[in-house]
């Protein structure tokens, strides 16, 4: 049985001992509204703690309530507005009968490949207003943080208030789906529509939280997303974007990372607006290169507390990715993958195309070494960087000064490509004594090397030797460097 009650009700704390202590002489602490002002002095000490931290945590969401696009997008009780008629009947259904639901779920659910499986969701009206809401946020000024580790661009919708209308999503509308595909096995079923969707156990029949997003792909922005898996049991992933206004991005899934088929393509799927398609968070997925126009998604990373408490689920976690299989090169990942660059040719890599072949460990065509000029010395100054992209063998470089010396590396942080040129620069004993203690992993080392800080994500790489700084293993490719003198003035002349 599922403990919903963190849904329903808040916890009371006026049983606490400090609920008889009254404090009238400390003011309303700011952002609160009217009603909190005028209940503020008759709140006890334990009650006027539980506000502080209900106002901290819903800051941003409470300031931006006062400017939203689509208030309606806000408020829980609507959420049965933004669901398409027949899955709203499922849910409906299996509330009265978990049988009568499942069996619903069965019909209206289409398998896409093994493990994923999708079916109608969302008004073509909660899309729209969705984006709207979305790209009206964006213009409002108000900070906001990365989606997630890889997507840069889109929106953390628990963060702005709609965390209460994803809950009740989740709880009302998701649940049975979760539990027919990805459940115990008294709910989880062997095939829905007539084809089996070997769907495992991810905690599906007990799913209590969620984080909520949405990821923007255009263009100049984000234009793909390189290989992964999600930190969540089971995600929903909704198309928002009508499938006209763009072209290519489609999701293309591979194995469960700890199959031998991991690094397999299983199936390329296309969005489409207002349906959703769901899978295992632990199944490598990424998607193709955005060809043209804007695509939009809303995703609810999903967890289970009560399966995460299992011994089943820390026996699957112990699990690393599996690359012992064969590669599609679609499926390589160069976040995670550390024979990446062995296996994809260079001209694609950093991108997310579908070639076809596979992966194979052929060696590299000949290499010609040449110098090429990056600029002026006298124009990159102490502290400074400047990039040199090199189109036809796709590489880029960046060259540092630091201490007055050059050095040349991989301008691609080997982590997932960040722009390594844009990332500040510090000597590496000022690194240590500010965010470790640990010493230098390289005996090679030294407290005035210079470690670059990627602003992607925060790796640190010494610009001298290319190792990161990090507990991962990723290093970047160090590259020779040469001052190139002016020629001289002929004998005789001043």
């Amino acid at each position: 049985m599922v403990d919903y009650s963190k849904w329903d009700t808040l916890d009371d704390d006026s049983d606490d001992e400090a609920a008889t202590v009254v404090v009238r002489d400390e003011p309303a602490p700011a952002g609160a509204d009217a009603e909190i002002r005028r209940a503020w002095p008759t709140l006890d000490k334990a009650q006027r703690a539980s506000v502080k931290a209900f106002l901290a945590e819903n800051e941003l969401a409470l300031a931006y309530a006062k400017q939203a696009l689509e208030p309606r997008l806000f408020r829980a009780d609507e959420h049965r507005r933004w669901i398409r008629p027949e899955l709203l009947a499922v849910a409906d259904a299996w509330r009265r009968d978990a049988r009568a639901g499942f069996a619903g779920v069965d019909a209206l659910c289409r398998v896409e490949a093994p493990g994923v499986v999708s079916f109608p969701a969302l008004t073509d009206d909660f899309c729209d207003a969705l984006v709207r809401e979305v790209d009206h946020y964006r213009r409002s000024g108000l900070p906001s943080r990365n989606p997630n580790s890889m997507n840069q661009y889109g929106l953390i919708l628990n963060d702005v208030g709609m965390r209460g209308t994803f809950s009740a999503f989740l709880k009302y509308v998701l649940l049975p789906v979760g539990a027919r595909l990805f459940g115990d096995d008294r709910d989880r079923s062997r095939a829905v529509g007539g084809e089996a969707h070997a769907g495992e156990d991810w905690g599906g029949s007990s799913l209590d939280d969620h984080h909520t997003f949405v990821v923007q792909y255009a263009k100049g922005r984000d234009i793909h997303l390189d290989m992964h898996i999600d930190e969540c049991d089971v995600t929903f992933n909704f198309g928002l974007t009508d499938a006209a206004r763009f072209a290519g991005n489609d999701l293309t899934f591979c194995g469960m990372y700890y199959a031998e088929t991991h690094r397999r393509r299983s199936a390329t799927y296309k969005h489409a607006r207002g349906r959703c398609v769901v899978h295992s968070g632990k199944r490598r997925h990424g998607a193709l290169d955005i060809e043209d126009g804007e695509r939009a998604s809303l995703i609810m990373w999903t967890k289970s507390s009560a399966f995460r408490a299992t011994a089943e689920y820390a026996r699957r976690n112990v699990r690393a990715l599996n690359h012992s299989g064969g590669a599609d090169r679609v499926c390589l990942s160069y976040s995670h993958d550390p024979d990446y660059k062995r296996l994809m040719p260079k001209g694609l890599q950093y991108s997310m195309v579908d070639d076809g072949p596979l992966a194979t460990a052929a060696p590299p065509p000949p290499t010609r070494k040449a110098w090429r000029t990056v600029c002026d010395e006298a124009k990159l100054k102490n502290g400074q960087s400047r990039r040199l992209v090199l189109e036809a063998e796709n590489e880029q470089v960046v060259v540092f000064r630091h201490r007055r010396k050059l050095f040349a590396i991989d301008n691609r942080c080997a982590h997932q490509g960040g722009n390594l040129c844009a990332g500040d620069v510090e000597d590496l004993g000022t690194v240590m004594r500010h965010r470790t203690k640990a010493p230098p992993k390289s005996v090679n080392a030294c407290l005035e090397d210079g470690v670059v800080r990627c602003p992607r994500h925060g790796l640190c790489f010494n610009i001298r030797t290319g190792e990161s700084r990090s507990t991962c293993s990723a290093r970047t490719a160090t590259r020779p460097r040469r001052r190139r003198r002016p020629p001289r003035a002929p004998s005789g002349t001043s």
